[in-house]
């Protein structure tokens, strides 16, 4: 992989001359000790509608918003020399080799840098100095951070989460409007924890902002698996198919890329994920391999989870075993009554649920309440459940008739034990 940053230590020609400096494109000695730090700073931003050539490869046309957020960097770090931000430093379309190497290496360049700087909108400067000023964030504050697109960006989650040091910060903002993640997590989970529920549910992409800052919080003390990573993507938003599995890749992975096999990005992530003996992508709601011996793995495909029920832990751990997948931490459940401590969990759960204003089913058998919940948090799959003593099981596609049935379940490490109980049986 070629490691690309925007410097001012670079011979004349081909410049971007930003306030009276010529910034160039200056290759860099790519970081292999994942211990140590490097010295650029990695700019973290969303693309505008509008684009213009770039300065370094003409042929290819880049954001509005670059110059924009590249200026903002430099006023934050006026004595950064190093600066690398994607629209100038990723390989051009003409170069694809070295262009979906650097992609698939964002995860690793983003964990290498001193410093990963957010540049939202401008107009998030009013929030920011709230925050700053340690003042609570008004409906209005977050009604503006609600249309950040930064917030639901595929590209955005992964540079935030391989962060060794993340700030915040805006367009055309001064150098004081800045505020560390761990800040800013505090004020906005203080503004949105403070609104009754009814009102929460009016920034539905603040909520999902916060599992983003959670994730950062404990990047450093969890491994994060691929559901982990598959939920909080599902939703987001991207130019390109390809970018929302780069993304994942990056979240999942802090190693560079040395050579990009002629494979779709779905296959690269899961066989990634494979290398890292975790298979909990298979949690996710799409067809399987009809192959011998492969049809628990699912086929090219955009990898939804089955329920968007955030969880933490390393994952489904498991090895490949010639034609098979051996897993571990598997249980066999046998079919039968639902159990009364089974169902108490249950019935607790829809509680919770109810107090979130996520939905209510006061009326309705335990079982069928439980389907609702799980619809609300997007399962799409069968109403008729599978009870055992332990819990409910929902497979996502209903077995044939003549089919011998198991119930089959993992000890994936949940948010909660409802996660357990509640999770709908794999497909196959």
């Amino acid at each position: 992989m070629k490691l690309f940053v925007i410097s001012p230590d670079c011979a004349p020609e081909d410049q971007l001359h930003i306030n009276g400096t010529g910034w160039g494109l200056l290759e860099q000695e790519t970081p292999s000790t994942l211990g140590t730090l490097s010295d650029f700073l990695c700019v973290s931003y969303t693309w505008g509608a509008g684009h213009f050539p770039s300065p370094f490869h003409p042929e290819f046309k880049v954001s509005d918003r670059t110059l924009c957020a590249l200026l903002t960097a430099i006023v934050q770090h006026p004595t950064a020399r190093k600066i690398w931000i994607d629209a100038f430093c990723v390989p051009p379309p003409s170069e694809p080799s070295l262009r979906a190497s650097t992609l698939q290496s964002k995860g690793f360049i983003y964990s290498r840098a001193s410093e990963v700087l957010v540049v939202l909108t401008s107009a998030a400067i009013p929030v920011l100095q709230q925050a700053i000023r340690s003042h609570p964030l008004s409906p209005s504050h977050l009604a503006i951070l609600e249309a950040e697109d930064w917030v639901t960006r595929a590209w955005t989650y992964q540079e935030a989460v391989n962060a060794c040091q993340l700030r915040i910060t805006c367009d055309d903002s001064l150098p004081s409007t800045a505020i560390d993640m761990m800040s800013f997590f505090s004020f906005l989970g203080s503004s949105l924890g403070s609104l009754p529920p009814a009102q929460r549910k009016l920034y539905p992409r603040l909520n999902s902002l916060e599992d983003l800052f959670v994730d950062c919080a404990v990047a450093k003390y969890l491994e994060r698996s691929a559901l982990q990573v598959m939920t909080i993507m599902d939703g987001r938003t991207q130019t390109q198919p390809e970018d929302h599995f780069y993304a994942m890749i990056g979240a999942i992975s802090m190693e560079p890329t040395i050579a990009v096999e002629e494979i779709g990005p779905c296959e690269a992530f899961m066989r990634l994920c494979e290398r890292k003996g975790d298979y909990s992508f298979l949690f996710c709601k799409e067809d399987r391999d009809e192959g011998m011996g492969r049809r628990w793995r699912p086929v090219e495909c955009e990898l939804r989870p089955l329920i968007r029920w955030h969880s933490w832990g390393g994952g489904l751990r498991g090895m490949a075993d010639g034609e098979r997948v051996v897993l571990e931490g598997i249980v066999v459940l046998e079919l039968g009554k639902l159990g009364e401590r089974a169902r108490t969990f249950i019935e607790e759960w829809l509680l919770a649920f109810e107090r979130m204003n996520y939905g209510s089913w006061p009326n309705l058998e335990t079982e069928r309440a439980a389907y609702e919940a799980l619809r609300v948090l997007g399962f799409s799959g069968n109403e008729e459940y599978l009870a055992t003593e332990c819990g409910l099981v929902f497979p996502q596609n209903p077995a044939p008739q003549s089919a011998q049935v198991k119930v089959i379940e993992s000890k994936i490490v949940p948010v909660s034990q409802s996660h357990r109980l509640l999770t709908p049986g794999s497909p196959r």
